[in-house]
């Protein structure tokens, strides 16, 4: 009697199962199978997936017969996944996801293939700290480096914690959970800068850029924009602002020019 050892890899990170005929190595392996009423054969395959729990998701296979009726049959398809660096399957169908990334999970029954795409993102693991460190300057058109710009978490499990950029425009946070942050960052003549939903799942670098607080004329209006030659507009459409001073750098946000396209 042979005995048959079914080895898959799948995406979501699990254990690869390798394929080996104890008798015959050149032997195919074959997709185990449920027992099926004669003359019913299976038409599709559908594979699809449970919410996340932590770094695995349980993927389940339906087989739609070609008689109107469908079986789960999760645990005897052979699964495998596109690419094993990024996830792995069981074979009961557990993803285990290893790293950030896109694959397809694929299953096999009784010739018929199924399969879905998934876009993955590992959760850090628990206890994990990191680094996170980078630079400060100010946008163009004066893209100087800035020090004494105080950057803070506002969000995440290390709220409230902050560091200071040195004359040279470096700040680093030691020691941070792996988590999602944001964070905000501000210095006197300049507004706040901000940015959310950064994952920390490893030791980063960011850079911050930090826009000056615009100024008022003396009609106590707030300058709409600034101009290549650095100084400032109050035009409201982007269409000849700045035409005697290089064209426009950026619009002011809020503002009426906010987001205006600039000419290179």
């Amino acid at each position: 009697m042979k005995r048959v050892c079914l080895a898959f890899t799948v995406t979501l990170a699990i254990s690869t199962l390798a394929a080996c005929n104890s008798s015959k190595s050149s032997d195919s392996p074959t997709a185990p199978s449920l027992p099926a009423l004669p003359g019913v054969t299976v038409s599709t395959l559908v594979v699809t997936n449970q919410p996340p729990s932590g770094n695995t998701i349980q993927l389940v296979a339906t087989a739609r017969m070609s008689d109107g009726s469908s079986q789960t049959v999760t645990n005897g398809v052979m699964w495998e996944s596109s690419n094993p660096a990024i996830a792995t399957i069981s074979s009961s169908g557990l993803l285990t996801v290893l790293a950030n990334g896109q694959v397809d999970a694929r299953a096999l029954y009784q010739g018929v293939l199924g399969s879905i795409t998934l876009t993955l993102t590992r959760s850090p693991d628990p206890g994990a700290r990191f680094t996170l460190s980078g630079i400060a300057r100010e946008v163009s058109p004066e893209p100087r480096i800035l020090g004494d710009v105080r950057i803070t978490i506002a969000e995440g499990p290390d709220a409230g914690t902050s560091a200071t950029s040195d004359a040279g425009g470096q700040f680093r946070f030691a020691s941070l959970a792996g988590s999602r942050v944001s964070l905000e960052a501000t210095r006197s003549g300049y507004q706040t800068w901000r940015m959310t939903n950064l994952t920390i799942d490893g030791n980063k670098q960011i850079e911050v850029v930090m826009y000056p607080s615009p100024p008022m004329n003396s009609a106590g209006e707030t300058a709409t924009g600034r101009c290549r030659d650095s100084s400032w507009t109050w035009e409201t459409s982007p269409i000849g602002a700045c035409s005697a001073h290089g064209g426009l750098a950026y619009g002011v946000c809020p503002g009426p020019m906010c987001g205006a396209p600039v000419k290179p």
